[in-house]
């Protein structure tokens, strides 16, 4: 099933394009012969246009949810989460050193950046640098570790007022009734669908036709809103954790004293590029 689901990812495009392929020549082989004011008039179009909807947002949440539960259980997503949780188990008993860690870090980064544009451009001083070389200068965007949710589980659910709550308990019948309202609402849809309803041999192919169409639809539906949460958690997540461990061991080595945020004596100073003046400031420690 896995070999499947990648396979699957790999070539879902050109699955959507194939689909979307037939959708269209199906398209083309109907021939609309009514009247326009007519057919808006009618209630029997708003009618198949709420089914169809109804069809394609139902399809959107099986889809949706498939995709999360088969993510879930599939073996890269398990050995991810394993390991975010035994960072998140670390961290969250020293996170205020953790955080002081990662401010040094992304000031080194910032000096690192400097020091290699200097080199970029022939190992020279700021106040060597040209017009143009000063302005990109200015414009360097440093690498920037954001830790905001590192201690935070890969799948969860928060509530509107940012709190994650750990109750896992079901009430009995608890949902019921917005489900009966909801069976209420499609049955009443289906029902009028039915209302003077007249079959005849030559609306057969018609419908047929139709029904092609708006199969073809939802496949495709499926397929975009299904394989985005298969890529999600089976390599997009794993991707992160990977990344967070990495960055995590660093800040271990550092604690340990084998991994040491080396302190760059690099002249800071600033220039006005309107008017050329030159200000020294204290030399940056990391």
């Amino acid at each position: 099933m896995s070999k499947f689901l990648d396979k699957i990812y790999k070539n879902y495009v050109w699955l959507v394009i194939i689909f979307s392929l037939v959708g269209y020549f199906a398209y083309r082989v109907m021939s609309f012969n009514g009247m326009l004011m007519a057919t808006l008039t009618d209630p029997q179009t708003y009618i198949q246009l709420m089914f169809v909807i109804f069809l394609n947002v139902n399809m959107v949440s099986a889809a949706f949810d498939s995709g999360v539960s088969t993510g879930l259980t599939s073996e890269e997503f398990e050995l991810a989460d394993e390991l975010n949780n035994k960072i998140i188990t670390s961290v969250n008993n020293e996170m205020a050193d953790f955080r002081d860690y990662i401010r040094k870090l992304n000031e080194h980064e910032k000096i690192m950046i400097e020091e290699d544009f200097f080199f970029k451009v022939g190992d020279k001083k700021l106040e060597d640098l040209t017009k143009q070389e000063l302005k990109e200068y200015n414009a360097l965007q440093p690498i920037r570790h954001n830790i905001y949710g590192f201690n935070l589980p890969l799948y969860y659910e928060m509530t509107k007022s940012g709190e994650i709550t750990y109750k896992a308990s079901i009430q009995q019948n608890q949902g019921k009734r917005k489900a009966q309202v909801k069976k209420i609402f499609t049955g009443a849809m289906f029902g009028a669908m039915t209302i003077n309803m007249l079959f005849s041999v030559e609306n057969v192919g018609t419908a047929f036709i139709s029904l092609m169409v708006i199969t073809v639809g939802l496949i495709i539906t499926f397929l975009m809103s299904f394989v985005p949460q298969i890529f999600k958690f089976k390599y997009a997540i794993p991707k992160k954790v990977i990344l967070k461990n990495t960055l995590f061991k660093s800040y271990i080595a550092h604690k340990n004293g084998t991994h040491v945020l080396k302190e760059v004596n690099i002249e800071k100073k600033i220039i006005d590029s309107n008017i050329g003046v030159i200000a020294n400031s204290v030399p940056a420690e990391v």
